[in-house]
């Protein structure tokens, strides 16, 4: 929770020529766009995390590398993923997607960390800052 804070506050300080340099619209025009709504997007993200949690009981490290594959190379949607919110709150998802993105590779990072040195309380650990970015993000 303190990491999510820390990167909320450091993104509201941020000058902002540099803020317009990292938008949500940036960050989504630098994906590929797969044929796929938003919500199966989520869906895909969640199977990748799950991946990573079944390779960290496991000790499967192949696992938990496909799964933060996923996660650090998911494509778009099909459509702005800001539309699926009313006009009102547009803004704010639009900067929590750019916040979060970065979260979920920081997190991700730490879990592939830990695997590779295989330190598997680590990992453990890793995946559970994982898991509260994601529903800190949600909540949001």
């Amino acid at each position: 929770m303190k990491k999510i804070a820390t990167a909320l506050l450091a993104a509201a300080l941020l000058p902002l020529p540099l803020q317009a340099q990292d938008t949500a619209e940036n960050l989504v025009a630098g994906m590929r766009k797969a044929e796929m709504t938003y919500k199966e997007l989520m869906t895909l993200m969640g199977k990748s995390m799950g991946m990573m949690q079944e390779g960290v009981l496991t000790h499967n490290r192949e696992m938990v590398e496909q799964g933060a594959n996923i996660i650090f190379t998911h494509p778009a949607p099909n459509h702005s993923p800001w539309a699926i919110m009313k006009p009102e709150d547009q803004a704010g998802f639009k900067q929590a997607l750019v916040i979060y993105d970065k979260v979920l590779d920081e997190d991700t990072n730490e879990i592939l960390k830990a695997t590779r040195s295989r330190d598997w309380m680590a990992a453990t650990g890793a995946l559970s800052q994982l898991q509260v970015s994601c529903v800190s993000c949600h909540a949001q």
